[in-house]
């Protein structure tokens, strides 16, 4: 195996790893998204449903 082959196995191995990566944190953006969004829906119901 010569120099080019190892230099681009590294940098795939590189764009992999950063591209997991990034896809890990839009999933955990997602998830945080859908949480604030579950907790004020949440209290739209209780305010409008108690609202005195």
């Amino acid at each position: 195996m010569d120099d080019e082959e190892k230099i681009a196995r590294g940098v795939a191995r590189g764009i992999a790893r950063h591209e997991a990566i990034r896809v890990d944190a839009q999933g955990r953006q997602l998830l945080g998204c859908l949480l604030l969004l579950a907790l004020f829906v949440v209290g739209f119901v209780l305010l409008v449903t108690y609202d005195s």
